[in-house]
């Protein structure tokens, strides 16, 4: 197995995932074969062989490094469900995905597959229960956390996804100020006038 620390393993790594990602973009994950992104990165079928076993590793090879990156910036301002902050970890949430925005539209939009956009969710669910986990028995939300934390990452996802793919109509902090209301008051008190979101402005 080649050493993760090796210089060039990193750089074979990281052409390989940009191979697939930009084929991604041009064909849609499911119709890409492993010739196709050895010949995109200009590399042998043996050389991914030595790193990957197929496509799907290579993926959530991926997916792993994207969102353990959003994770580390989300524990730096709370704990995504409970936290006051609301507004502050949102806004760290669009901020990643406005930085990240080829990335995202090519593995979880149009012309990624329901299989990733899955493992996506369940990946941001289990997180989510990690964090409620960690609280302990001083949240009691009267149903059961897995609920909560599917709900919260489902929400988020489409979110993400929906500004994405219209174009990023609204900065990431009109996006967080608004999931924010719409978070804590729920559509019902989200209309209601004058009503100031914290850290928005």
């Amino acid at each position: 197995m080649p050493r993760e620390s090796d210089p060039r393993v990193i750089r074979t790594r990281q052409m390989l995932r940009d191979a697939l990602v930009s084929l991604i973009l041009e064909r849609g994950y499911d119709a890409i074969t492993i010739s196709d992104i050895t010949e995109r990165a200009g590399l042998r079928r043996a050389t991914f062989y030595l790193h990957y076993r197929d496509k799907e590793e290579l993926l959530i090879s991926i997916l792993r490094a994207m969102f353990d990156e959003l994770v580390c910036e989300i524990d730096e301002v709370g704990t995504p469900l409970v936290d006051c902050n609301q507004y502050a970890i949102n806004l760290a949430i669009f901020q990643h995905a406005q930085a990240n925005s080829r990335l995202y539209l090519s593995i979880l939009g149009g012309y990624g597959s329901a299989t990733i956009t899955r493992y996506v969710r369940e990946y941001l669910t289990k997180k989510f229960i990690e964090d409620l986990s960690q609280r302990g028995e001083e949240i009691d939300f009267g149903m059961p956390v897995e609920v909560v934390a599917a709900f919260a990452a489902t929400m988020k996802l489409n979110m993400v996804l929906w500004w994405l793919e219209a174009g990023m109509p609204y900065t990431p902090e009109e996006m967080a100020a608004m999931c924010t209301r719409l978070t804590l008051e729920g559509i019902p008190g989200a209309h209601t006038a004058g009503v100031a979101v914290s850290g928005a402005s």
